[in-house]
């Protein structure tokens, strides 16, 4: 595991499913005041593509008194023909007003812990803008290791943008 992570340092948050009541609170987060820079896209709101059309999904992230501090999602990505060649690609958004208190990292490590628990999964990835810093830290904060990069993948703001790539696996976790 990255010696710059340590669970014990990191806050408590629950990851709890998307119920109706939060649908104003997910909205909120896809403004691009909120969402930031590296979450504003070009296509309506409608058009975006969500986790469940990639077999995945979306969950809330709270604190322990029950306030929503931002989401997380995740989509299955293959690496072979076969069941234990997939892998689980997580994004993450924390609302403006929590950003800077390891929640994202705490966020990032619970998800990645239930999809490989839950799964056959040997491989959680994330990739992030090469100029968001806080998420590059977030990331290595919560045990996942840089791997490289991925040129143009990404359209956003009437431009590709290249994405940095972390991952953590079964054994950084689990061992």
């Amino acid at each position: 595991m990255n010696s710059n992570s340590s669970e014990d340092s990191l806050p408590h948050v629950i990851l709890r499913d998307v119920l109706d009541a939060d649908s104003a609170f997910l909205d909120e987060l896809n403004l691009p005041d909120v969402g930031g820079e590296w979450d504003s896209f070009d296509d309506p709101t409608h058009q975006l593509l969500r986790g469940e059309d990639f077999g995945g999904g979306k969950q809330i992230v709270e604190l322990d008194d029950g306030t929503m501090v931002g989401s997380v999602s995740w989509i299955c990505v293959p690496y072979g023909p076969n069941v234990k060649s997939l892998a689980w690609s997580i994004g993450i958004t924390i609302h403006p007003d929590f950003r800077g208190r390891h929640f994202g990292a705490s966020a990032q490590r619970a998800l990645a812990k239930q999809l490989l628990a839950r799964s056959e999964a040997n491989r959680v990835q994330a990739d992030t803008d090469p100029n968001n810093i806080p998420e590059q830290r977030a990331l290595i904060r919560a045990g996942f290791t840089q791997e490289g990069i991925v040129r143009k993948a990404q359209w956003r703001r009437g431009n590709w943008h290249d994405r940095l790539v972390f991952s953590i696996l079964r054994d950084d976790l689990f061992d």
